[in-house]
């Protein structure tokens, strides 16, 4: 498990190195990905890490560097292809003079052995494809036969063979003149690549022509002697490009430990706010369904299991139930689609209302707003009788229901009455529509001579309208969409656990609590919306005490038969308006069922703002999670209660498993390498940078670790074997020799915070014995002065919880290494709420 472990922390580092390399940048160090303590000013350091690595592997294969190496190599194959040619001659033509034998013989084998005809026919096509072949490549050879023959005579006399190497020496001595050139365009180990290639191919010809071929060991000791003159200048690279990655794998290695050890803290504090608000269920299942005030999780609570009940319920009542016929689906969906096109046509007709308001009021005369009301009056009350989507071929116009065609004009004016010569009653007279009335009577009426003022009242009695239409279709909808009423009473009383009618009653009774701690605060701007809920829930609340009242009357009749029909109308009727009244006070035609829950979550979050403010009913851990995270905690807490419980616990648990097993794999990878760069940076602060000191303390330290550990391995573990042997299996932890000259820290002590980091978040590791020899007496600081108990020590936090009373010490051992754990991550937390806490109450 643990390999499989270190396995994946692998992979993901290889990845990671896999998307530098896209980018140009490769690096096997950088795999820390994103943490909060490393922002934009360290990324902009390790950006110059990766340019600087950029330029460095340009400045490394610098073409001009490589010229002459390249020239020579490629003489160099040029004659040993010679040297290759003249051997492989004759092999080829001795093979040749074997294939016409070799094809008689199977010719004769086919003729006595009949059966395998078809096996040994394919066999002489293949030698003669192979005799085709090497008759080609014989023939290219032809022309330099006999020069190829001659040579060959030649090279068996040792003279021929110093004559042409000492000829093909020159020939390559020229190219390396060619090349000067480029290489005076080398800034960097020039003159050892020259006499460093220059050697080495002068031995390569000798060896290739002097011995033709026969010994390796020339060559060999050729490429030797070229990858040792070169080795002067690459380790110069090297030793750069190994500066570099170490700055990176510092930051890679802190970045990796943060976010593993907040994976942890995060499932940790999900853990104990789970476990709070499972303690206050309890309570409330011992207590009753009373609300308590000083139960801080209350809020979440009724969010998660009361809000629900009711939007599910509310479900219900909008969708209806479900069709059983296409002709039924038909019905509804028509039912729907008017009601859709009421609510779309309302939001337009106000859309052009106010746009025109605003155009009345900016005209210059008088004589204009009155003529700009004039047309408003006709466009609202033409939509209203005949717009899009209030009238149309089977439609039901809800503002006709309230009032006639003729009326909304001089309703939408204030006027009670139509003028009779509207309404056709007028003697004598042709009746006029209601616009030409106004055309012709506005500069009589008194409401036209402040023609804002009118405008403002038109907006009013839309409004009523509006109002009066909305409860038209809440009856449409109710009559012909939900059809058994009494049914769906039914459900919202029926449930193992809370009723619809509990959960109102609940919500009724938080809104109080939250009222209060409102009103406390000092700011009671959100009352009155709280109030708004309340006398809502209220309504609703006494028509379901209506329809409990006629139960019990119905209860008293003892036998049904006794019922009258007037009885059997008025529990239909008070169904009915229980179902208006939830439709009315929770806009469902509007809002659908989010009226209710939307309300909810800000007056909980005004209650949980108002618990952190007084600082009651918290604990300290709890506030600083609330105060750091803000509403996003309250949110991942809801998300976590949204669910079995049974189910959240083993999630829970299993994610700390987890997260303690990932802080094992990470151990046993980086800890040597971690504890070298605490090494380091402690040598750093302490003014040690000299070039001897990272072999003295590293050695010092190997002593003294060594003599700690439970070493074992052999009979006497003070030996120089044992030292060694416990060297090797840490050689990480302790190197020998740095890769330069180190630098000071600066005025600001970085090195020596860095230290302290590093140690605190190293605490997060099982074995400290190696970590204390360095990070004994460090204290990671708080950027706040003058504040106490804001700092990070390691040494209190290496020992938190083992001496506590009253518990295990199994358990103080487990709240030890949760709080070692998670130190670096309360550190930063503390500091963050006293940063979010400033010149608050």
């Amino acid at each position: 498990m643990k390999k499989a472990l270190i396995s994946a922390i692998l992979v993901s580092s290889s990845l990671a190195a896999q998307a530098q390399e896209a980018s140009g940048l490769s690096s096997a160090y950088a795999f820390g990905g994103a943490c909060a303590s490393q922002g934009v000013w360290t990324q902009n350091a390790l950006s110059a890490t990766q340019n600087l690595r950029k330029i460095t592997l340009q400045l490394k294969d610098d073409p001009n560097c490589q010229a002459l190496g390249n020239a020579t190599r490629a003489a160099i194959d040029e004659l040993q292809g010679q040297v290759k040619n003249v051997s492989d001659s004759p092999k080829r033509s001795a093979r040749l003079s074997q294939i016409p034998a070799e094809i008689e013989a199977l010719r004769t084998f086919a003729t006595s052995s009949p059966e395998m005809k078809n096996q040994v026919m394919k066999l002489m096509m293949n030698r003669s494809i192979e005799g085709a072949t090497l008759s080609a490549q014989v023939g290219a050879d032809n022309a330099s036969t006999a020069m190829a023959q001659n040579m060959s005579s030649r090279l068996e006399d040792f003279g021929e063979r110093i004559q042409r190497s000492t000829k093909a020496g020159i020939g390559i001595l020229n190219k390396v003149v060619d090349s000067l050139p480029q290489l005076d365009q080398c800034l960097m180990g020039d003159s050892q690549q020259v006499m460093g290639n220059f050697l080495a191919s002068t031995i390569q010809v000798a060896t290739a022509f002097a011995g033709s071929g026969q010994d390796s060991t020339g060559s060999q000791m050729a490429t030797l002697v070229s990858k040792l003159s070169s080795v002067v200048r690459e380790r110069k690279f090297s030793k750069v490009l190994r500066k570099l990655n170490e700055q990176e794998f510092l930051a890679s290695m802190s970045c990796l430990m943060e976010v593993t050890s907040e994976s942890y803290c995060q499932a940790r504090d999900a853990m104990s706010l789970f476990k709070d608000g499972m303690n206050n269920i309890e309570w409330r299942q011992e207590k009753g369904s009373k609300v308590d005030a000083k139960n801080p999780f209350l809020g979440h609570y009724v969010l998660n299991t009361h809000i629900p009940n009711i939007t599910k319920w509310m479900q219900k009542i909008q969708i209806g139930v479900d069709p059983k016929l296409p002709t039924d689906a038909d019905f509804q969906n028509r039912i729907q689609q008017e009601v859709a096109d009421f609510y779309k046509g309302l939001k337009t007709l106000l859309g052009t209302y106010n746009s025109t308001l605003m155009t009345i009021k900016q005209l210059p005369s008088l004589e204009a707003k009155q003529n700009a009301v004039v047309k408003l009056v006709k466009t609202i009350s033409e939509a209203m009788i005949n717009g899009e989507g209030f009238r149309g071929e089977g439609r039901t116009n809800f503002f006709t229901m309230n009032k006639t065609p003729l009326k909304i004009p001089f309703f939408l004016i204030g006027m009670d009455e139509v003028p009779d010569q509207v309404a056709g009653k007028a003697v004598g007279m042709m009746p006029i529509s209601a616009d030409a009335w106004l055309q012709a009577h506005y500069m009589e009426l008194k409401q036209f001579q402040d023609p804002v003022t009118l405008a403002e009242t038109i907006g009013r009695n839309m409004q009523d309208l509006g109002r009066e239409a909305n409860i038209s279709v809440i009856s449409y909808f109710s009559n012909w969409y939900i059809v058994d009423k009494q049914a769906l009473v039914n459900e919202a009383l029926t449930d193992v656990n809370y009723t619809v009618k509990d959960s109102l009653r609940v919500i009724h009774d938080y809104l109080d609590i939250v009222k209060v701690r409102v009103e406390k605060s000092g700011d009671a701007s959100v009352v009155s919306t709280i109030m708004d809920t309340q006398s809502r829930i209220s309504r609703i609340l006494n028509s379901f005490d209506e329809v409990e009242r006629i139960g019990k009357t119905f209860a008293s009749k003892v036998n049904a038969r006794n019922l009258t029909e007037e009885d059997i109308k008025s529990a239909a009727t008070a169904a009915e308006k229980l179902i208006n009244t939830v439709f009315d006070e929770f806009m469902v035609m509007q809002a659908r069922s989010g009226f209710l829950a939307n309300r909810l979550v800000n007056f909980v979050y005004q209650d949980y703002i108002q618990l952190l403010k007084s600082e009651e009913n918290f604990t300290e851990k709890q506030k600083e999670i609330f105060i750091q995270a803000g509403m996003a905690a309250l949110d991942r807490m809801l998300q976590m209660y949204n669910g079995n419980p049974a189910n959240i616990q083993s999630d829970l648990n299993m994610a700390l498993k987890i997260n303690k097993g990932n802080l094992e794999a990470l151990e046993e990878l980086l800890k040597d390498n971690i504890i070298a760069n605490i090494a380091t940076l402690k040598r750093v602060s302490d003014g040690r940078t000299g070039r001897m000191s990272t072999m003295v303390d590293s050695t010092h330290r190997l002593m003294l670790d060594f003599m700690k550990d439970d070493w074992d391995l052999i009979t006497n573990p003070t030996s120089a074997l044992g030292i060694y042997m416990y060297y090797f299996k840490h050689a990480d932890r302790y190197p020998l020799k740095s890769t330069g000259t180190t630098s000071p820290q600066s005025e600001f002590d970085e090195s020596s915070y860095l230290q302290a980091q590093l140690c605190v978040q190293a605490l997060a590791f099982n074995d400290q014995r190696a970590l204390k020899t360095i990070c004994n007496g460090t204290v990671l600081k708080s950027p706040f002065k003058g504040v106490t108990g804001y700092d990070m020590s390691y040494d209190q936090r290496l020992t938190s919880h083992l001496n506590d009373k009253g518990v295990s010490k199994q358990m103080q051992q487990a709240l030890n290494h949760s709080e070692r754990i998670c130190a670096f991550r309360d550190f930063n937390r503390k500091n963050m709420v006293l940063f979010m806490s400033i010149n608050k109450k």
